[in-house]
Parts: C-alpha cells; structure tokens; sequence
C-alpha cells in the first residue's frame, strides 16, 4: 500500500488474483506523531485497474449518496473529483501512465511472489 503526501489518495498494489491497481480516494491521509496510526477519510470513490485491463472508476453512485447524506462540502467534492480524474488518467494500462502505476510497484510486488 502506497500512502502519499499530500495527496487525497491511496494506492494498493496486488499479485494475483486481486486487480493490479486499487485506489482510494480519501481525504489527505494523517500519520500521528510517532507514525504508528494513520488517519483519513475514505470518499467512497475508487480507481481500479484489472490486471491486463483498463482502469475504471467503482462505487461512484455510493460517493453520490454519501455526499449528499453527509453534507460533503463543495470542496472536499471537488477535489475528489479531480483526484478521481487524475487517478484515471495516472492509473492507464500498459505503463502508459505515471509512476507509481505504470511499473514500479512491480519490483516491490516481486519481492513477496
């Protein structure tokens, strides 16, 4: 699992027979003092690449519902949006995207098959 800085996102890499790229997008992830717990929000909107397949955007229709129960302001809306777009774009099959998801998780992934 890749944890970002700054960012509104987080990225799972699996081995078979999970997808190749699984993305949340969240609110910026928060690691407390000494590093030990991790908090965030998870926007119910995800970024997921099928292994050999094309990237795809899942559970839109519950980050919709959430936004609106919730009362998500119009900026965390926003801004998961662009995030959501950017991981789209960033997350395209066949290495045509941008690191970390074109290729370079593979190494780390082969260092547990």
């Amino acid at each position: 699992m890749l944890v970002p800085r700054g960012e509104w996102w987080t990225a799972t890499f699996c081995v078979d027979p999970g997808p190749e790229m699984y993305c949340d997008v969240c609110t910026v992830p928060e690691w407390n003092a000494n590093g030990t717990v991790l908090r965030m929000v998870d926007l119910d909107l995800d970024v997921v690449r099928p292994r050999g397949g094309e990237a795809r955007i899942e559970d839109e229709d519950e980050f919709n519902a959430h936004r609106v129960r919730y009362g998500y302001p119009d900026s965390v809306i926003g801004e998961a949006q662009r995030t959501c777009e950017w991981l789209m774009e960033a997350g395209r099959h066949g290495g045509d995207g941008v690191e970390p998801f074109a290729s370079a998780y593979r190494y780390w992934l082969g260092l547990i098959g």
